[in-house]
């Protein structure tokens, strides 16, 4: 039964009208009822019935082969299916057949071209939105990275982290001689202030662009849909603005992450800050033993306290060898200090150099993802819909052509 239906549904798409020939002797034929005319009860406007042979038969007989079929037929569900008489021998009712063969065949002809001149009306009316086609250039890409990198305040994070850096390089390759006298003066406080409040700065900016900030990129997100959209027919220049910003909730978090993730750990230091720090240690403890033996050369050296004691803590000639311990020290000191702190200033630069790279790389990740990606998308539904125009208006042409 499957394939009765297969075959039938087939025929009925290629025919206009369908005309089943049967015999007196076989019209109530169970297998021709079964397998073609049941399954065709729901396109029994397409079909008729011819009863041949009907010199065969008296006029009685003919009537009540008629009705017999017709109850056959209405208990198959095919009541619109009308029954001819002919004779293929005298010729009866065969202009009858006829003129339904050419109505069926008119119908069909009438309904093709009232399809296609609608068809053609509705493409005609697509034609305004079909417009030309449009992407997304890499212009457009770089001034909303240049504008999402600006809203992120990158560059005053940047300089934020060279002088966090450099505050706490100085609590290792410092000379700790000049802490001191920065102590005493209350000076060194300050240092520790200030250090504390550029992490704190650095870890708000790394919570997410706020406020102006957030305004800004929202901003750059609606000028980046407008320029894209700018050339498109409506409404695919609504649907492109709409989906530049279609993620733009997500953003500040996403930049605010990217610049979370490329700062260094607040506490981390190189190797050589603590290299350079013991160091600072030795000729720190070089000082405190020059100052040590200046003290004992003066009590004993000079003031005779003691006897019996070595040359060398009792000889006055030894204070200039203790002052010169302390003094090379000092000057190595401070010497060893200036130096590292010009290395972590030119390493601050290098690094602020990197970070900002890096910054720009993540954010131009974040754009093209969270604004160039969508509006990709759309652009690409909308060069569907032209291509699907133009298949749809190809065709159209060819068959007015026809």
């Amino acid at each position: 039964m499957g394939h009765a239906t297969g075959l039938v549904d087939r025929l009925v798409s290629l025919a206009d009208v369908m005309i089943w020939v049967l015999d007196p002797q076989k019209y109530a034929d169970a297998a021709v009822h079964q397998r073609f005319l049941i399954p065709l009860a729901e396109h029994s406007d397409v079909q008729a019935i011819v009863l041949n042979q009907s010199d065969l038969l008296t006029a009685a007989q003919i009537e009540d082969c008629v009705g017999d079929l017709r109850r056959l037929l209405d208990a198959e569900n095919l009541h619109e299916v009308p029954i001819m008489v002919t004779s293929a021998v005298t010729g009866a009712g065969l202009e009858e057949l006829r003129k339904v063969l050419a109505d069926g065949v008119a119908a069909r002809n009438a309904s093709a071209a009232r399809i296609s001149a609608d068809v053609d009306t509705v493409v005609t009316r697509f034609a305004p939105y079909s417009g030309e086609p449009a992407g997304v250039s890499a212009q457009s890409i770089g001034k909303l990275v240049d504008q999402f990198y600006a809203a992120a305040g990158v560059t005053a994070v940047g300089d934020a982290l060279r002088s966090a850096r450099e505050l706490r390089a100085a609590d290792f390759v410092g000379w700790p001689v000049a802490w001191i006298v920065q102590r005493l003066a209350g000076r060194d406080p300050l240092r520790k202030i200030r250090l504390s409040t550029l992490w704190s700065d650095l870890r708000s900016v790394s919570s997410g662009p706020a406020g102006a900030q957030q305004a800004a990129i929202d901003n750059a997100l609606t000028e980046f849909g407008d320029q894209v959209g700018e050339s498109l027919p409506k409404p695919w220049s609504h649907t492109v603005r709409t989906a530049a910003r279609s993620r733009a909730d997500g953003i500040p978090a996403a930049v605010g992450e990217a610049i979370g993730a490329a700062l260094p750990g607040e506490d981390s230091v190189e190797r050589w800050w603590r290299q350079a720090g013991m160091l600072q240690g030795v000729l720190l403890g070089a000082v405190a033993i020059a100052l040590a033996w200046l003290i004992a050369v003066i009590v004993c050296g000079v003031f005779g306290v003691g006897s019996g004691l070595p040359s060398l803590l009792s000889d006055p000639v030894m204070l200039v060898w203790a002052v010169a311990l302390g003094a090379i020290a000092l000057g190595l000191g401070a010497g060893t200090a200036k130096a590292s702190m010009s290395l972590v200033r030119k390493r601050a630069v290098t690094e602020n150099t990197e970070l900002i790279a890096e910054l720009r790389k993540r954010i131009e990740a974040i754009a093209r993802e969270q604004a160039v990606m969508p509006v990709e998308q759309e652009l690409s539904e909308f060069e569907r819909y032209r291509e699907e125009y133009v298949i749809a208006s190809v065709g159209l042409a060819a068959q007015a052509a026809s």
